[in-house]
């Protein structure tokens, strides 16, 4: 009779725990399906969105001397030409001026088209999803120009700037902003 007293208690003490384990991982599933609910994003503080998206520090160096910003509403796309007529809050910015085709065969010089046009029309999608920005800035502050021309430049030029897939992109510049031709609100935030 001692024998099997030690059968049945084993016996009994697995079947106890196979009985407890399908309650024991319930609870667990459960837990693991709500926390896979939340998505990992949340779990983790993020900063909010800046206005200027991924522009936002070239934005905001290149209005530390003063200048204005505006949001651009429309660009044009003249593929013949192989420039843009940037359209903003204020009116208008202006043409941009041409990009030249690179290459030493023709082959290239295609390859080289259908860049500038992939550019071209991303910034375009870019100003009608209202993430491209015109920046009038003091001369001062924006890189020097390539064209060193002996005429007299206003102490103001602009950049349009875009942003393309998280990544700032500059799209033109203009070398000399003449203020007498600026909105009077745009020409007043460059007084503020």
């Amino acid at each position: 009779m001692n024998a099997p007293l030690p059968v049945v208690l084993a016996v009994a003490l697995l079947s106890a725990a196979i009985a407890t384990m399908p309650a024991d991982a319930a609870p667990r599933k459960k837990h693991t399906r709500t926390l896979a609910a939340v998505s990992p994003a949340a779990s983790v503080a993020q900063p909010p969105t800046d206005r200027f998206l991924a522009c936002d520090v070239r934005v905001r160096d290149y209005l530390r001397e003063g200048g204005a910003v505006t949001r651009v509403t429309k660009i044009e796309v003249d593929d013949a030409r192989l420039q843009l007529n940037i359209q903003h809050e204020y009116g208008e910015a202006g043409k941009s001026s041409r990009k030249y085709l690179r290459g030493d065969t023709e082959e290239e010089m295609r390859k080289n088209l259908r860049g500038i046009l992939d550019e071209f029309a991303a910034a375009a999608k870019a100003a009608t999803a209202g993430r491209a920005w015109y920046v009038v800035a003091a001369r001062k502050v924006m890189p020097d120009s390539r064209d060193s021309s002996g005429e007299t430049t206003s102490p103001w030029t602009a950049v349009v700037l875009a942003d393309f897939d998280g990544k700032c992109r500059p799209i033109t510049f203009y070398q000399s902003v003449d203020r007498t031709k600026l909105d009077p609100e745009l020409n007043k935030k460059l007084d503020e």
